[in-house]
């Protein structure tokens, strides 16, 4: 008596190959912006900023590129797997570009843009500091 059929057999481990097989969850997109610091003189309030951002995806779907200062998404890309674009501000305080779903409010990936100031009126920064030997 025949109990497997070679077909049957190959199906039958076609199947548990499927089912003993890890389902790997999707990766997040990855987010990289380019420059992510401002720095800010004592005079200057405000910089003028060229960000260079794009985005890679292990899943292609629709993704929109959003910012913590802004209710509305700044740009939209179709179904893809990459992106990338330009976007021109001027940078008075900290914020966070973020890459989410276009009816979401998911953060996927963000990237936060730092603001540094220098404008420091703290007389120990400006005066020399003394070390033990400079009595001598």
């Amino acid at each position: 008596m025949d109990l497997l059929k070679p077909r049957h057999f190959a199906l039958a481990t076609a199947l548990l190959a499927l089912v003993t097989t890890p389902v790997r969850a999707a990766e997040p997109p990855k987010l990289t912006v380019k420059p992510v610091l401002c720095v800010l003189d004592k005079s200057v309030a405000s910089c003028m900023m060229s960000f260079d951002i794009r985005w890679k995806s292990q899943t292609p779907a629709e993704y929109c590129l959003n910012d913590s200062l802004q209710p509305a998404p700044l740009f939209c890309w179709g179904a893809g797997r990459s992106g990338q674009t330009t976007a021109q501000r001027q940078v008075a305080e900290e914020f966070v570009f973020w890459l989410g779903l276009p009816a979401g409010t998911e953060r996927l990936a963000e990237v936060k843009i730092s603001v540094l100031r220098v404008d420091s009126d703290d007389r120990r920064r400006e005066r020399r500091t003394r070390h033990v030997w400079d009595v001598l």
